[in-house]
């Protein structure tokens, strides 16, 4: 991720975990629809990947996502406030 897109607040990390769940939703529902080792032929040449990777590539951001608001919970003490 550019450091300048890097979620500082828990809002915002929240909001980037939401986004990286839909992205793995999309890419997982589209290797179920067309296959692993088809890839988007819409996309140019150099673009293009199978599913396979755009659902690994995905996933890897989701567990990044999920890294960033434990850290956060664990951290802040945002988990202790409903106490």
């Amino acid at each position: 991720m550019k450091p300048q897109y890097e979620p500082h607040s828990i809002d915002q990390k929240l909001g980037y975990l939401v986004e990286e769940c839909g992205e793995v939703l999309a890419a997982a529902g589209k290797t179920l629809r067309w296959g692993v080792w088809s890839w988007n032929p819409e996309l140019p040449q150099a673009e293009r990947e199978t599913n396979r990777d755009w659902l690994l590539r995905e996933m890897a951001d989701l567990r990044g996502a999920m890294d960033r608001v434990e850290r956060e919970l664990l951290d802040s003490g945002v988990a202790e406030e409903g106490k």
